[in-house]
């Protein structure tokens, strides 16, 4: 019994002091994982800076009055554009309406040949112009939804264009030269991706097609029947950007 007490003792010798040590230290404490701030969002006026490349498609139908068209031609044009853009966006949740200006410098340019008229091929006939657009530019709405700092978005509206025509035509001894100089008036629609990088930067890609309708001009050359070309003219648009919002 004395060997039995002694034991118990111990034991409860050992038991006591591990406990004491086990209150000795601290509880440990709970950290909560640290959270990345919170995007302020796409709310808010923005200017910027964009550069890129176009192709624009001249078609034209040549006729003779009261005669349907007799030929088509294609006149493409290519070049790099640059310019920058304006414009505010509201966000309520993850819709994003805004409205955006730009207005771009142009090295669209490109030239063709027409074909001769139906019947007088064997005349020393030929119709050459050239068109080039030196500036553009569009006002339009924005539509997009945005999530952790990306904003897609599709986008329409109104587009102008300057489009530049130099024509010279030759039957025989008989030459006849054009100089046209217009405000092309129309209509645009595309979209894009941006992405915030910064506190207030945003990158962007975009692409839009522009659509300027149809113009008719006429050519005279001394006796020979006036030539009609109405043409259309459109344009392929990709461009890469940086905003700055306020």
């Amino acid at each position: 019994m004395r060997a039995f007490a002694i034991a118990a003792l111990w034991l409860l010798a050992i038991s006591g002091a591990a406990a004491a040590a086990d209150m000795s230290r601290p509880a440990p404490m709970y950290k909560a994982p640290v959270e990345p701030p919170p995007y302020m969002g796409w709310s808010g006026f923005y200017v910027g800076v964009n550069v890129g490349g176009g192709i624009g498609l001249g078609q034209s139908d040549f006729s003779i009055a009261g005669v349907p068209a007799f030929a088509t031609a294609h006149n493409t044009l290519t070049g790099a554009i640059g310019g920058g853009q304006i414009g505010f966006n509201w966000q309520t949740g993850m819709t994003v309406v805004g409205v955006e200006t730009d207005f771009q410098g142009s090295g669209l340019k490109g030239s063709l040949t027409a074909p001769c008229l139906p019947g007088l091929c064997g005349i020393p006939l030929s119709a050459t112009y050239s068109q080039k657009v030196p500036w553009f530019g569009t006002v339009r709405g924005r539509l997009g939804v945005a999530s952790n700092g990306w904003l897609i978005y599709a986008t329409g509206g109104y587009a102008y264009a300057r489009l530049d025509t130099d024509a010279q035509a030759v039957a025989g001894a008989t030459s006849a030269s054009l100089s046209i100089h217009e405000t092309r008036n129309g209509w645009t629609a595309g979209g894009g991706i941006e992405v915030a990088f910064a506190p207030g930067w945003s990158a962007k890609l975009e692409y839009l097609y522009l659509d300027f309708g149809r113009e008719s001009t006429t050519w005279t050359l001394g006796a020979l029947p006036s030539i009609t070309d109405d043409a259309r003219f459109t344009m392929n648009v990709v461009r890469a950007g940086v905003n700055y919002r306020f």
